[in-house]
């Protein structure tokens, strides 16, 4: 992964759009087969057509003003709704659907069996969410120990602030992590601890066309003879990527929006207003280039608690501090658990300790992930890692003025040898610059819907010389060698 930055020499993009074309109806998410990788450092390779894995990439730190790219930790919800950055509170909603919830049903006979009892427990818990209930969410807590009580508190608020149309709990029996209890958990109830897979199933109101699916692991034992809830697993590199690294997770949150933002942030700390203007212009910018095909809209999670982001981080966290943001593909069913994954949505997670850069950063930062979001329906295993960034890179510069001799200083140094589809893209931030320009290259040469009739090819293929000869009727050496050509001539 790179630990480096965009080249601070490339100049600023100039001023985004202020809002989309008003009226402009947005069309919802096309659905195709999808799959996962097990972790954001995966690489991208799949044995059938999957739907956009997580990229990431370095902050937008260091006296440079070409950051890599952002990725995960904010969950900014893009609302159809008119108006200003709005404070939610406790939203006024209808819940629409109360979602599977383990093997009981409201006022059924309480089972006998431990996995019968958890799924009764997890129906009564998710029905108290939606029944705003939180006396009933609490009455399954282990109470012994103030601080988790406490923290079940804060979540039930969270959870009360979230634009829910949707919400629901679903135990996977089958799916045990008992060697994440907690130590002092395992001290105290030493084998009866259980933790268990549940997948939380949630949808936010204006953003989400059906339910996504999250991991979470609790644990649960017996306590004065009833099953209870005493406990969550980790952290542990055998969970699920993003256990723990939900909106309702971490410190007291506050959720506002604008009209195609729905924005998640800790609550008395930043200034919401900001980061929803910016994503507003940002969303922009993404329109005018890819103004249908996807939701039009996005979720972030920009909160200051640094665990949330952590959590998508279990295998690699030397890595957390190299990443500004992730864009993480949510799917119907939890990746790690399901077998019909198909795509639904896409969160934005900001790194807690990149929200204080300047707004021009901020801005080319959500612009480069938000074209990820719009380009996740399309976005396969198999699409050329050069082209996903290169291309999110594109839409970030469309348009702004490029000072040659900053961009020949720039490239000093830099290796065209071949454009990187693969993991390894990310071992040199220099990528970042060459992808750029390859597709720029592509766009001035061929024309932008060319460029996009490409990144659209690969949902059914790997094959870069098929896709490329198709769209562009040339080989992949062609392309690579007039791209080698394109980038020695900007040294020149």
């Amino acid at each position: 992964m790179p630990s480096q930055y965009r080249p601070a020499s490339v100049p600023q993009a100039p001023p985004a759009p202020s809002s989309y074309t008003p009226g402009y109806a947005y069309p919802s998410i096309p659905r195709q087969p999808a799959g996962y990788p097990a972790n954001p450092y995966e690489p991208l390779r799949y044995t059938a057509p999957v739907a956009y894995p997580p990229v990431v990439l370095p902050p937008p730190t260091r006296p440079s003003r070409w950051p890599l790219a952002v990725v995960v930790a904010l969950v900014l919800a893009v609302l159809g709704a008119g108006g200003g950055a709005v404070a939610l509170g406790a939203f006024d909603r209808n819940v629409a659907v109360a979602w599977e919830v383990g093997q009981g049903r409201p006022g059924a006979p309480a089972a006998t069996n431990r996995d019968g009892a958890l799924g009764d427990l997890l129906n009564r818990r998710g029905t108290a969410v939606l029944g705003k209930d939180q006396a009933a969410f609490l009455a399954d807590v282990d109470r012994s120990d103030p601080t988790w009580v406490k923290r079940q508190e804060t979540i039930f608020a969270n959870l009360q602030k979230l634009p829910l149309t949707a919400y629901g709990l679903k135990l996977h029996a089958d799916r045990a992590y008992d060697s994440a209890v907690p130590p002092a958990l395992r001290e105290r109830f030493g084998d009866q601890a259980r933790a268990v897979g549940v997948t939380v199933t949630y949808q936010i109101e204006g953003i989400d066309t059906e339910p996504v699916a999250v991991p979470w692991v609790p644990v649960f034992a017996p306590v004065d003879g009833r099953w209870t809830l005493v406990g969550e697993a980790g952290p542990d590199k055998e969970l699920p990527t993003g256990v723990g690294g939900q909106p309702w997770d971490g410190e007291a949150i506050t959720v506002q929006r604008s009209d195609h933002v729905t924005g998640v942030f800790s609550a008395g700390r930043d200034n919401p207003a900001k980061i929803l203007n910016l994503a507003e212009k940002a969303l922009g910018r993404v329109a005018v280039v890819r103004p249908a095909g996807w939701v039009g809209k996005v979720f972030v999670i920009a909160t200051r608690d640094r665990k949330v982001f952590d959590a998508y981080f279990g295998d690699n966290p030397e890595r957390v501090d190299q990443v500004a943001a992730i864009a993480v593909p949510h799917y119907n069913e939890v990746h790690n658990w399901g077998s019909s994954n198909r795509y639904a949505a896409t969160r934005v997670i900001f790194n807690p300790d990149q929200l204080d850069e300047d707004q021009l950063q901020l801005g080319d930062d959500l612009t480069h992930e938000f074209t990820h979001a719009a380009m996740a329906p399309v976005t396969s295993g198999w699409t050329p890692t050069w082209l996903v960034e290169g291309f999110a890179e594109y839409v970030s510069y469309k348009g702004a003025n490029i000072q040659q001799s900053k961009l020949r200083e720039a490239l000093r140094g830099v290796s065209t040898a071949d454009l990187l589809a693969g993991e390894e893209f990310y071992d040199e931030p220099a990528n970042y610059l060459t992808g750029w320009l390859a597709c720029r290259m592509i766009s001035e040469k061929w024309s932008e819907a060319k460029l996009i009739a490409l990144y659209e090819g690969f949902q059914s293929t790997s094959n870069e010389d098929a896709v490329i000869n198709k769209v562009l009727g040339i080989s992949r050496d062609a392309l690579v060698k007039q791209w080698q050509e394109y980038v020695a001539r900007q040294r020149a």
